[in-house]
């Protein structure tokens, strides 16, 4: 069965760069807005933060609030200061990553990896 993933971003052109990312086998990509989050739960979602205080910071916020997705490894791809984005209070959260812009497709594949298959 293939990895689910969802890419969130209000802006389609960074959904599509996001998405472009992807290995070509073994992954099922969703793309959606942050207002409109798919019915099936994906396996991970990489969430665009283009600012703290934004509609993706919240379907961030809404996913760790609910116990339903709260387990639901995030990467969080932004090019907000590192420091700023360690300052939010879900950024310990083991389940969630952050990618640094603009996006390397190797270092997302590794923190994948990393999130899907954390160390015992």
């Amino acid at each position: 069965m293939p990895l689910s993933i969802t890419v969130v971003a209000a802006d389609p052109a960074t959904s599509a760069r996001l998405a472009a990312l992807m290995p070509d086998d073994g992954v099922s990509v969703n793309i959606c807005t942050p207002e409109q989050l798919p019915a099936t739960m994906p396996q991970l979602f990489i969430v665009a933060l283009p600012g703290l205080e934004t509609p993706e910071e919240a379907v961030i916020e809404r996913l760790r609030a609910d116990d339903a997705t709260a387990a639901i490894p995030i990467i969080i791809v932004s090019a907000l200061p590192m420091v700023q984005l360690q300052s939010v209070p879900y950024a310990s959260d083991w389940t969630i990553a952050i990618v640094e812009e603009p996006v390397q497709s190797t270092i997302l594949a590794e923190t994948m990896q990393f999130l899907l298959a954390p160390p015992s």
